[in-house]
């Protein structure tokens, strides 16, 4: 009986510590369940945005070779050979015209025996002439034939009128462009995941058509289709599942085992092309912050539920030992001491973790572009005193967020190593004093007085990035003016020294407030990512907490120094020293004024594929009297620019990202045109979503002569006009 009530009596506690240590320890287990569900959707998701992007560079990019054959099929139709040298004689003639080497093709010629004419002769009777037998004008495929060694992608098109052969009349039906399968390469980049992405295209049977990555194929089989069919699917999919939902919508991204490595790969089909697109990568280079959250997660959950279970031995040790121990009380407290110090460093992980989610954000520049243009719309149309002050909290809350946006961008494309520094000739005492311009706008509503002392250069023209030393300088001195109460004082002081060399100098900026400073502790953290002293900065002064980050990279880019003295409740000194070359020679400045340009009656085509974009442009220039010809992609802005007398438009505004043919392609078919003088000289300026400098580069190697940046800001928009109408 004594036995039993002792078996009773340690049955309870026994009991209790199995269930306090089972919960946890099923809860950590379905959580992570449903973070790997999480990371495999984001991997899927994070794949699928490239391959669009890739899709879209190579629907691009192929589309020139349409273009291509549309002209070889011009300057060859109708003509008569007298025999087979004079047809590869004309062959080569339209390959060295049409430079088909730059783009790794070459041409062929089809009669309508099937037998293929190359620069080099017959090459007897082409395999794959089967797939021209649809009755269709124009067909793309893969192929790899006996005719010509190698494996090609096919361009080919029926002649609107024969080529005949001799005194038979031997008919050509069909020129076809032959583009070497690797040369596609040229097109896409996957050097984003560290060189550890492979690229597959696939016909449309499965098999493979070609390959390219820096290591080895994993896959390493011919039928890549049969391949993924036969791997192991991660999240209970199928390749069945798979391939279903890429003949549904086009692309689709799955999970596999490889080897005993898991494996994102991503589909898409290329249906202009008859073939699909793989990029298969490890799945460790995928989502890559996100597993080291769910990671830090599970280790800090392991953690409090191994001290819990510590904590229910003890207690039941101690239990035991409760008749025989005096000592059992101190014992105790101390286990509740380990207890606590466990649960607030988990805590402290927990709260790390939600700091770091809440800081997240994403790319949204277009539906910003929006709602900044609509709500500036609204205003104007005199609304009542309670819309007009929503409206403007709306105005306030877009610029705030695309701020945020552009700050998240600027740290992700300087990691990504994308940022690039990129010197240019420029007067440094014009950059220097361009900031103060700038400033203006931060200290219209506020009562600081702002100080300069700006020192003139020896030599005034340097080779610099102009656009990174403004950012800098205007990220040091928005926070100077943020973190000063009104009343206080803000200087900006510029100052030169001499080099190491005379090909050199330093170019020193000191800026001063007498701002709430930094305690002495923080100064060491000033330049971590999401770094803000106060708990409440966040809420009281807006921001991301990147602006010091970035502005610490750009001055490491540009081979400078950046120092902060600060004090608590006294202020803060920020200097920046950059090293910066000598120009060999002035740089030349031409004076656009926007008062001597007439708005009013400018004739305007205006290229954009987006409803909403569209409106909000139209109604916006239309204010200024401007008239708006809309055309909703760039293949109806070549048409609707060829179609009309010379001087029918004085300006074009061109997206970029559109459909049938993007802005690049349009504004150089535009420039092309030789039978239109005012093509070359018709002002075109790029207004697209795509902000970054090798954005704005491309614009102008396109012919461009400007670039705006969505969301568009109507005053940017008519200074860059104005200029644009003045040169």
């Amino acid at each position: 009986m004594k036995v039993k009530k002792q078996i009773t009596k340690y049955l309870l506690p026994v009991a209790l510590v199995m269930v306090l240590v089972s919960v946890p320890t099923f809860g950590v287990f379905f959580m992570r369940k449903s973070l790997m569900k999480l990371t495999v959707e984001e991997r899927s998701n994070q794949l699928e945005e490239m391959v669009t992007q890739i899709r879209a560079n190579l629907d691009s990019g192929l589309q020139t070779h349409w273009n291509l054959v549309a002209g070889m099929n011009q300057a060859a139709q109708g003509i008569h050979f007298n025999n087979s040298q004079e047809v590869s004689d004309n062959i080569v003639h339209m390959e060295n015209d049409f430079r088909t080497d730059l783009y790794g093709c070459r041409v062929m010629l089809l009669d309508e025996q099937g037998t293929a004419y190359l620069s080099d002769g017959p090459a007897g009777i082409w395999y794959d002439v089967s797939h021209l037998l649809d009755g269709g004008k124009r067909h793309t495929f893969v192929s790899e034939t006996d005719t010509i060694e190698g494996s090609f992608l096919v361009f080919s098109q029926e002649l609107d009128s024969p080529i005949t052969m001799g005194e038979n009349h031997v008919r050509f039906t069909h020129i076809v462009l032959l583009k070497d399968i690797q040369t596609v390469k040229q097109y896409y980049t996957t050097t984003t995941y560290g060189g550890k992405a492979a690229t597959y295209i696939i016909k449309k049977n499965g098999t493979l058509a070609y390959f390219d990555a820096d290591s080895d194929d994993v896959i390493g089989a011919r039928n890549i289709y049969k391949a993924l069919e036969e791997a192991e699917y991660i999240q209970g999919r199928s390749f069945e599942i798979i391939k279903d939902q890429l003949d549904r919508e086009g692309i689709v991204a799955a999970n596999i085992m490889l080897n005993q490595t898991e494996y994102c790969y991503c589909l898409t089909a290329l249906n202009n092309y008859d073939m699909t697109l793989m990029l298969l990568i490890p799945a460790d280079c995928v989502a890559v912050s996100t597993m080291d959250m769910m990671n830090s997660t599970i280790r800090t959950q392991t953690i409090f539920i191994s001290a819990m279970a510590l904590l229910m031995l003890l207690v039941l040790f101690g239990l035991i030992k409760l008749q025989r121990s005096s000592q059992m009380v101190k014992l105790e407290q101390e286990t509740n001491k380990e207890l606590n110090r466990l649960r607030a460093e988990a805590e402290t992980a927990n709260a790390a973790k939600s700091i770091f989610l809440s800081n997240m954000s994403h790319d949204i520049r277009t539906p910003l572009n929006a709602i900044i243009g609509f709500t500036n719309i609204a205003l104007k149309q005199n609304p009542g005193s309670e819309v007009k002050a929503c409206l403007d909290k709306i105005s306030g809350s877009s610029e705030h967020l695309l701020a945020l946006i552009n700050d998240v961008l600027d740290i992700s494309r300087i990691e990504s190593g994308k940022a690039q520094f990129t010197p240019a000739p420029v007067d440094i005492a014009e950059v220097s004093e361009s900031v103060l311009a700038i400033m203006h706008g931060y200290l219209s509503d506020r009562d600081i007085n702002f100080q300069t002392d700006l020192g003139q250069p020896q030599t005034r023209y340097v080779l610099t990035d102009a656009v990174r030393v403004r950012e800098v300088l205007v990220n040091i001195l928005g926070n100077a003016v943020k973190f000063t109460n009104d009343g206080g004082t803000v200087t900006y002081a510029v100052s030169y020294r001499p080099g190491e060399d005379e090909h050199f100098i330093w170019v020193r900026y000191r800026i001063s407030d007498t701002g709430v400073g930094m305690s002495e502790g923080f100064i060491d953290h000033i330049f971590d990512e999401f770094s803000q002293e106060e708990h409440d900065a966040r809420t009281q002064y807006k921001g991301t907490g990147l602006g010091m980050t970035i502005t610490k990279r750009y001055v490491d880019m540009m081979g400078g120094t950046i120092s902060v003295e600060s004090k608590k409740g006294v202020g803060s000194t920020f200097t920046v020293e950059l090293p910066m070359e000598i120009a060999d020679s002035e740089v030349k400045h031409t004076d656009f004024s926007v008062g001597k340009v007439d708005f009013n009656g400018l004739k305007v085509l205006l290229a954009e594929d987006n409803d909403l974009n569209a409106e909000i442009a139209i109604v916006q220039l239309e204010e200024l009297g401007m008239r708006i010809t809309r055309a909703v992609d760039g293949e109806e802005a070549v048409r609707c620019f060829a179609e009309n007398p010379q001087e029918t438009f004085d300006i074009i505004l061109m997206d970029v990202m559109m459909p049938k043919m993007n802005g690049y392609e349009a504004t150089k078919t535009i420039r092309s045109m030789q039978d239109r003088p005012d093509a070359a000289r018709i002002p075109i300026i790029a207004m697209t979503a795509n902000a970054f400098a090798e954005d704005v580069q491309a614009s102008l190697d396109a012919g461009m002569n400007g670039h705006l940046s969505k969301p568009i800001v109507i005053d940017e928009v008519i200074k860059t006009i104005a200029r644009s109408m003045c040169q």
